[in-house]
């Protein structure tokens, strides 16, 4: 059904982009994931997508990084006071690729299904990947703060 069209790149499966932060990182990922968009039919995101790949973790790595330090001298504090911000900034970087993916995989399951025609009338589900990618950060930050401290 999916006739490939000389003009129209074929979109990649976003979660497979979204695995490739193992290997290239949360900005790589994104980065694939904002290249994505242009295929999706979406290329006034791709922009936007790109720079926020880019910034996001690289703000909450220095976000992690200045609370480490800033609490360096003080050893006392509990384990989970520590690291409460570094797994929130961790949870962020890995909700926001996986609400990414999830976002496009809704439009990457109807091309797939009825063809490029179809991605002009995909009505994308944003409220829902924030949803999505807000419960990730906070799942991800609760298990760094309370489980791993106990492992």
């Amino acid at each position: 059904m999916i006739a490939a069209k000389s003009s129209q790149p074929m979109p990649g499966e976003p979660y497979r982009l979204m695995s490739y932060f193992v290997f290239l990182t949360v900005i790589g990922a994104g980065i694939l994931l904002g290249l994505n968009w242009k295929k999706l039919g979406k290329p006034e995101w791709q922009a936007r997508t790109i720079l926020l790949s880019i910034f996001l973790p690289i703000t909450m790595v220095a976000l992690a990084i200045g609370w480490i330090v800033l609490l360096l001298p003080y050893p006392v504090l509990p384990t989970q006071f520590v690291m409460s911000i570094p797994m929130l900034a961790f949870g962020a970087n890995v909700g926001f690729v996986w609400g990414l993916a999830r976002l496009q995989n809704g439009a990457y399951k109807k091309f797939k299904k009825e063809g490029y025609e179809a991605l002009q009338t995909y009505e994308y589900h944003v409220d829902d990947a924030l949803f999505f990618g807000g419960i990730v950060m906070l799942v991800c930050a609760l298990f760094g703060v309370f489980i791993v401290p106990m492992l």
